[in-house]
């Protein structure tokens, strides 16, 4: 998608605007809000298709994909941190 200010005459290349398609503004083009993490714990099953039955499975999923390298102590300490939330 090519997008073109009107004020300024700015061309952007974007595959999502992001942000910008709710509020209108040049600034949020590729900007997005993501989910709250406030009472995750309580919303399990996780990903859109409850893949991940529990946080450790999610974090779990992440730390794999990304390849993150916690440690078990950090894997314990982000799942505990999240439940607290």
């Amino acid at each position: 998608i090519t997008l073109m200010n009107k004020a300024t005459g700015a061309v952007v290349q974007t595959t999502d605007p992001g942000r910008a398609l709710v509020t209108g503004k040049w600034a949020d083009i590729g900007k997005f809000k993501g989910p709250i993490l406030r009472a995750v714990a309580s919303r399990a099953p996780y990903f859109h298709n409850g893949s991940a039955a529990d946080l450790g499975a999610a974090v779990d999923f992440y730390n794999q994909r990304f390849g993150i390298g916690l440690t078990a102590q950090e894997r314990a300490d982000l799942v505990a941190f999240l439940r607290a939330l």
